[in-house]
């Protein structure tokens, strides 16, 4: 039997990225809606919801959503969405308006996931979504101000996908790989909803959806944590990544 006179570090230890990635979202005001069985809401043997880790908050299926959504035990668990279907959730009302946010996707596909995410502020406003299509992840505003995007090779693999906005730049991160672009963004000033896995609640956005395995959606709603030096941001995306890296 080996034995080591040493402390090792949490993140050492079986399931320690877990733990600190969980203690961190909590300290930095974030939800992390986790694919897994007990995250699930059931009515008449459909997904109508889907829990946040703690139970604090819930995302409803979106209005399209009238049950497309499945889930796949695992592990790791996932939550499948098809192509051109409607399997999305939201989360109303989150903010009066739009200042900062960051989204986080834990996710596999074949390089056509299409929407992810979005911040949205109404129809006649505007959203920032994220999307994968085509070999590029791209984040941008419907009303085209502001874009930037990373390439998406195709593979089986997870992948950690991060949109950021602070009210002055977009920022993207794609694993390793960052980009940003700077300006204002138009239309933000209104209550705002989170959307995973679609734009919004309209129907007939086929073309918006893809296929894609949800493993978890991160979602701070008032930090932008990509580009900070906040000692607690900058802790918070180490623990991530360091989950994504060693957990899936």
């Amino acid at each position: 039997m080996l034995e080591i006179a040493a402390k090792l570090p949490p993140g050492a230890l079986i399931g320690g990225d877990e733990r600190l990635l969980d203690e961190a979202v909590l300290r930095s005001g974030g939800a992390r809606f986790v694919a897994r069985d007990v995250s699930m809401v059931w009515t008449n043997g459909k997904i109508t919801g889907w829990r946040e880790a703690h139970h604090a908050v819930e995302a409803v299926a979106a209005a399209p959503n009238t049950g497309n959504s499945r889930f796949e035990a695992g592990p790791p668990g996932a939550v499948i969405c098809e192509a051109e279907a409607n399997c999305g959730f939201t989360l109303p009302g989150f903010a009066a308006e739009v200042e900062a946010f960051t989204v986080a996707v834990v996710y596999r596909s074949e390089g056509e996931a299409r929407t992810l995410a979005s911040v949205f502020t109404g129809q006649s406003n505007n959203m920032i979504f994220l999307t994968e299509g085509e070999g590029m992840l791209l984040a941008k505003d419907r009303q085209s101000t502001i874009e930037v995007s990373l390439p998406a090779a195709k593979g089986p693999g997870v992948r950690l996908a991060v949109m950021a906005f602070d009210g002055h730049c977009l920022r993207l991160t794609l694993g390793d790989a960052r980009a940003e672009a700077r300006g204002k963004v138009p239309g933000l000033a209104h209550t705002a909803d989170f959307f995973i896995g679609c734009r919004s609640n309209r129907s007939g956005l086929a073309k918006t959806l893809g296929a894609s395995r949800l493993h978890e959606v991160l979602f701070w709603p008032d930090r932008c944590l990509p580009g900070s030096d906040d000692p607690e941001d900058v802790a918070v995306l180490t623990a991530l990544q360091r989950h994504a890296r060693w957990s899936y």
